[in-house]
């Protein structure tokens, strides 16, 4: 009987499931995308760690090409604000700050309110002036990216006043 105990390996229990962890950990496959429970140091994952409701972050270097700042649909926007606000109107220069703020206000709150400008901040600018024959130079300088940042200008006139309406769109990174 001595024989038969010495036989039985008293560390085979031990051993059996010290084998058998590693092979469930390599068992478990993780795909693209997919997040592991834990590293295979045995250190856990900061997944609680987050805040509750937290939205994750969406960082990106450059806009989609569909996401792009939506120029065609602007100049409608801006058309169709000038010529509501300015078509049967004569140039008054007392009226005319009034005239040029409710533009602006009307363009902006229209953009706003457009769902194809996401992460774009933009600027409305409105100058109106008096139609008297004589030229006018309109200028802006403006310091940004090229690849995503953009502006788009409409000119309106009628026999008696101009008005030239901008819009300045910047990509929020």
């Amino acid at each position: 009987m001595a024989d038969k105990q010495s036989t039985e390996d008293p560390t085979k229990s031990v051993q059996t499931p010290a084998v058998s962890k590693p092979a469930e950990k390599q068992s478990k496959k993780t795909t693209p995308g997919s997040l592991n429970s834990g590293s295979a140091d045995g250190v856990e994952n900061h997944e609680n760690l987050e805040k509750p409701g937290a939205q994750p972050t969406a960082y990106s270097m450059r806009p989609a090409f569909g996401e792009m700042f939506p120029l065609p649909t602007i100049k409608t926007i801006m058309n169709n604000v000038m010529a509501e606000k300015l078509k049967d109107k004569t140039y008054d220069k007392d009226i005319a700050k009034k005239w040029t703020s409710e533009i602006a206000d009307e363009v902006n709150q229209q953009i706003a309110s457009s769902s194809k400008v996401k992460r774009y901040k933009h600027v409305v600018q409105v100058m109106l002036g008096q139609e008297l024959g004589a030229g006018a130079t309109y200028n802006s300088r403006c310091c940004w990216d090229c690849d995503c940042d953009t502006s788009v200008s409409e000119v309106f006139s009628n026999t008696s006043l101009f008005c030239v309406c901008t819009v300045f769109g910047t990509y929020q990174y």
